[in-house]
């Protein structure tokens, strides 16, 4: 199930570890497949063009993490039971190849 929301930047999330990062070009679908909404004090709008997708989980947890990285600063989160099913969804929702991934570990940042 997706769940769009804004990033939250919580102390837990000092715990998060990026997996996996692609930088989206035009190549990849902008908007993609999915609308993402942006609820907060100024209304209900579209999150701006994301430019990043990043898979990041807690160690010794279950589930990862596909958060999208907008080019104003903003951003969402999708939650997914495995790295592969959070790879899925972003070679679904934006046309990411497996090949594209970088694969990383280190502590996330947005």
């Amino acid at each position: 199930m997706l769940i769009p929301r804004k990033i939250d930047h919580s102390p837990e999330m000092e715990n998060f570890i990026a997996v996996r990062k692609v930088q989206l070009t035009n190549r990849h679908l902008n908007p993609g497949r999915t609308t993402h909404t942006l609820v907060d004090s100024q209304g209900r709008r579209p999150f701006a063009p994301f430019k990043e997708l990043v898979i990041a989980h807690t160690p010794g947890t279950v589930g990862y993490y596909l958060m999208h990285h907008s080019i104003d600063g903003t951003g969402t989160d999708t939650w997914h039971e495995s790295l592969e099913d959070a790879m899925h969804q972003g070679e679904w929702e934006f046309e990411v190849k497996p090949s594209e991934w970088v694969e990383v570990n280190e502590p996330y940042s947005s």
